[in-house]
């Protein structure tokens, strides 16, 4: 029987959490995915809806779980505030039973856990990163870098994805990565998560080029799901007083371009800025699905399901 691939969004907010009552549809807290594949569970950034996520795990792993490990995988886009604010609140993080991979790029030259170790000293925060009970493996990866997680043992292994690719089996699945420069200062991460024959993929924090993204593009195609950021809309991006240009952000059109392009089968639109209520969100939903049908904004629990 063939596991169900599923995805759930916990945070879709770029920027900051916005706690107001005209947010409560599709949600305020920033950005954090759920990806699970059977029991096995992968999360894409720590932004504030890592928190809420992190206590359902909790939750459901002393319902079912306890006396085996928590064995979770977590992604990192890039280490902008908003993709991390929620780490040092995550309940896993704290619990001995716990075994955390932690994976993500490099930021102006240091190495991955430099930069979250300093996230959580003070002043920053009371508790430093060692002091928390859980067994944390951070590693730095890089372009060149799949991660396969075997879903028996569910411990991620870094590969060359020049030289590995004949470890890939059926039960295997696979996070292949893209280094994206379009987002200041040192660009984002990618992921695309396949699993058999079903994939998708994470793209926040990307702006569009003239013509398409190319390279994007081609790491997208024919995937069941893309995730795109579409924090502005047209005015903020080119507008007056304060034009969005140049600040790492896509607008719908550019999304709805690699989408077309790529072939892709569903399109989730993401990190919405921080001044988009719901009503916004609500008109532009149904102006863009006439213009791509299987395209929807991204609202917080809620689950789509790949296979």
């Amino acid at each position: 029987m063939k596991d169900e691939f599923k995805v759930t969004f916990w945070g879709v907010r770029g920027s900051h959490p916005v706690p107001n009552k005209e947010y409560t549809l599709f949600g305020g807290n920033t950005t954090c995915l759920e990806v699970e594949v059977g029991d096995t569970r992968i999360i894409i950034d720590a932004g504030t809806g890592i928190i809420e996520l992190g206590k359902k795990i909790a939750e459901e792993y002393f319902k079912t779980g306890e006396g085996s490990p928590l064995e979770l995988t977590l992604l990192f886009t890039h280490l902008h505030h908003d993709h991390t604010q929620g780490l040092p609140f995550f309940t896993p993080l704290y619990l001995g039973h716990s075994v955390i991979h932690l994976f993500g790029p490099r930021n102006f030259g240091e190495e991955l856990c430099c930069v979250l170790e300093r996230s959580m000293i003070p002043p920053n925060f009371p508790i430093d990163l060692y002091s928390s009970n859980s067994v944390k493996n951070i590693t730095t990866i890089r372009e060149n870098n799949i991660l396969l997680i075997n879903k028996k043992d569910k411990t991620p292994k870094v590969l060359n994805k020049f030289h590995e690719s004949s470890q890939i089996g059926d039960t295997s699945i696979v996070i292949k990565v893209m280094n994206e420069f379009s987002h200041p200062a040192n660009g984002v991460f990618v992921y695309r998560i396949e699993y058999q024959e079903s994939s998708v993929v994470f793209c926040t924090d990307v702006e569009g080029y003239m013509f398409g993204n190319t390279k994007l593009i081609q790491f997208a195609r024919d995937a069941d799901l893309l995730i795109h950021d579409a924090q502005y809309n047209r005015e903020q991006y080119s507008g007056a007083p304060v034009p969005k240009q140049g600040y790492g952000h896509s607008i719908p059109e550019m999304a709805i371009e690699v989408a077309e392009k790529a072939n892709v089968k569903n399109l989730a639109l993401t990190h919405h800025d921080p001044t988009a209520v719901d009503n916004e969100l609500k008109k532009n939903e149904t102006k863009y699905r006439r213009k791509f049908t299987n395209l929807f904004y991204a609202r917080e629990k809620l689950t789509f399901t790949l296979s």
